[in-house]
């Protein structure tokens, strides 16, 4: 689309130093003839403008989309791309990283490491989603604008609730949360199902110790192993923090696996069904699972506690 001019209007203009202008009260031929030849030029130039306008509205593209062709060129460009809040001031875009944070040599080489994985993670998020917009219809990329902007909002708070101990470990654990969350929001942009996660069951209470799962959603959720019952089972404590959706918990999602035998533990009091955990929030509830005596295959190993809105997506426990 041409830009916008303003409407042409007439001008007063000063000529050489020592000789009038139009308003003068006297000038010579010359200077009047190359006023005409400078008023001449302004006036084609007015025309040429609205003609240029008018040709783009009736060109044969327009003509063939029904006149929406420009109108979705224009709209394709205001997909807006995910700006990181450590590197500000320009979309996210693909950048050189080490295969390996970990062997960097000081936390903030291991947190830049990390940050720059995400950032590619999440130009390919803008990749999948972009062409996703360019497609869709005006409703369907207000949706789009506004779920990524809902996720974004919400990625970093979520990471700073997961880790707050004060500790430096800090910093690093919320730099590979932001990548955990990218990455899940990368498969679930591309509809792609993730494989079941494997996760360390811990009894401690720090959360860097912690193994996290994250959903689609951006929502994190974790496990500890609080204390064993008098019926010789587990209570389980477990814990969401919500992503840009929000969670809503199910206790049934979460429960004791060994082969064939389940158990879907006793629901501590208050009773947290279908309790909404805000987004950024976390929610804490314990579940006892009571029944653990009764599995047949206790002796071997691969018992696990899951987490499965469906088929099973995160497990916690010694493979």
């Amino acid at each position: 689309m041409g830009r916008e001019r303003k409407p042409c209007r007439s001008r007063r203009t000063r000529g050489p130093r020592g000789t009038r202008g139009p308003a003068g009260v006297s000038g010579n031929r010359l200077g009047r003839t190359v006023l005409l030849t400078v008023l001449a030029g302004i006036l084609a130039g007015c025309g040429s403008s609205a003609s240029s306008t008018g040709s783009a509205a009736t060109s044969p593209a327009a003509k063939a989309s029904g006149g929406t062709g420009t109108a979705r060129a224009a709209s394709a460009d205001s997909f807006v791309p995910i700006v990181e809040p450590f590197d500000p001031g320009h979309p996210a875009r693909t950048q050189s990283a080490p295969a390996s944070c970990a062997g960097e040599t000081s936390t903030l080489d291991i947190e830049q490491c990390y940050d720059a994985r995400t950032e590619n993670v999440d130009a390919a998020i803008d990749a999948a989603q972009s062409a996703h917009y360019a497609s869709a219809s005006s409703s369907g990329q207000a949706a789009i604008l506004a779920q990524d902007s809902a996720w974004l909002a919400a990625r970093q708070p979520v990471c700073a609730v997961a880790f707050n101990t004060g500790g430096t470990i800090d910093g690093i654990s919320a730099s590979i949360c932001l990548l955990d969350e990218s990455n899940a929001r990368l498969d679930a942009v591309k509809g792609i199902t993730p494989p079941e996660a494997k996760l360390k069951s811990t009894d401690s209470q720090d959360p860097n110790e912690m193994s996290w799962y994250t959903t689609p959603e951006g929502s994190r959720i974790t496990m500890t192993d609080t204390q064993g019952d008098e019926t010789g089972g587990v209570i389980i404590a477990w814990t969401v923090i919500g992503g840009a959706d929000g969670f809503v918990v199910n206790p049934k999602q979460f429960y004791f696996l060994d082969g064939s035998f389940t158990d879907p533990g006793i629901v501590g009091s208050p009773n947290p069904t279908y309790h909404r955990v805000a987004p950024g929030k976390e929610f804490q509830f314990g579940i006892d699972y009571s029944k653990l005596p009764e599995d047949p295959n206790k002796t071997l190993t691969g018992s696990v506690y899951v987490y499965a809105p469906g088929s099973p997506v995160a497990a916690w426990g010694a493979p």
